[in-house]
This record gives C-alpha cells, structure tokens and sequence, in this order.
C-alpha cells in the first residue's frame, strides 16, 4: 500500500512535490495543510485542511512533507510538528547512489544526482538537475537549488542556501546560515552567516 504524504503548503514549491507524489507508485498524496483558513477545502479532490488542524487528521495520512522552499519556515514548521513521521520524497528521475543516506523530510527532485557517500540532513531541499558529489555532507534545513553543483566533499552547514547554477569546488566547507548567490564559484571556505557572490565568490556581508 502506498505511503500517504500529507503535503504542508500550496505555493510553487508545493506544487512541484504534488507532481513527484503523483507521479510515484510508492506515494501518494493524502492531504494539503495551509495555514491560510481561506483556502480550507475538505470537499476538493485532495481534501486542504487547516494546518493548525492537522493532528485532528492523523489517521488520513502516513507521514508530513513540509513543502516551503524557506529554510528557517521549514525549520520552525518541522519544531511545531515534531512528533509526527516525516516522509523523503524523491522524484522518479533521480539518480540516488545505493549508500547515500537522506535524513527524514528531505525532497530531492528531477534530475538531481546524488552520487555515493552522500549524507543529507533532514529537511532539506535538493532542487531540479542540482548534483551532489560523492562523499559531500550537507547539514539540515539547506537548500541545493537548481543546476547546482557540489563536486567531491564539500561539507554543507544547516540552514545554507545554495543558489542555481553555483559550483562548489572540491573539499570546501560551508559554515551554517551562509548563502551562496546564484551562478557564484566557491573556491575558498565560506564562513557561517556569509552571503557569496560571483566567480570567484567573495563576500558581501
């Protein structure tokens, strides 16, 4: 029997994780949480509650998704919601090595690469055609975003965002809460609370 996933929040990022769980044959969709009373709908095709409400909904789903692209909403989502079973969802083009080891919550989506010795935290996002090379680690809350690459063991904090189309080169370590600006080359360390950018990176804050 499939897992039944229910999905927190209906923005862009949402939709993208409907579309993995619709596609999967071990997943489905079970229900929509949004924190927004005004989208409430239990008569819809997929019923959207209350987030708030979602214990009272326990017996309709399996395990919680947390689908907001925010790290530290993501974070302060995952407190609130902590004695529930977060699911990981990987979309069906993804190319996940055997002893790669992806915490609870994390989504990895089409395209991705995640080759081995890879360990990923928990609620984390790795985003469209993003790659992550062997023997990296990235911490939780951390978002790899689309077409990033993260050659071999670089060490990711929690809460980092790394932009579309960054490269990370070889060995280089992240520090936590650090932002790496979209199409940035990181050559050197980056240290926590950092935002990078440019080729080659440098810092701005």
């Amino acid at each position: 029997m499939a897992e039944r996933v229910a999905v927190y929040g209906q923005g862009g990022h949402s939709k993208v994780i409907q579309m993995m769980l619709n596609d999967s044959v071990d997943q489905q969709i079970g229900l929509i949480a949004d924190d927004d009373q005004a989208k409430v709908n239990e008569q819809a095709t997929v019923k959207i509650v209350l987030a708030d409400k979602l214990p009272d909904y326990q017996k309709e789903f399996d395990s919680l998704i947390i689908a907001i692209g925010n790290n530290e909403i993501r974070r302060k989502i995952a407190g609130k919601y902590q004695s529930m079973q977060f699911a990981t969802v990987i979309a069906t083009t993804a190319v996940v090595a055997k002893d790669a080891i992806l915490r609870e919550g994390t989504v990895v989506m089409a395209e991705t690469v995640i080759n081995p010795d890879v360990q990923i935290g928990k609620h984390c996002i790795i985003n469209t055609s993003a790659v992550v090379e062997h023997d990296c680690r990235i911490g939780d809350y951390s978002h790899v975003s689309p077409a990033a690459v993260l050659t071999g063991n670089v060490q990711v904090g929690n809460n980092v965002h790394i932009g579309a189309n960054a490269t990370i080169l070889p060995g280089i370590r992240i520090g936590d809460y650090a932002v790496i600006g979209a199409g940035a080359v990181v050559i050197k360390d980056v240290a926590a609370g950092s935002v990078l950018v440019g080729n080659p990176a440098r810092k701005i804050k």
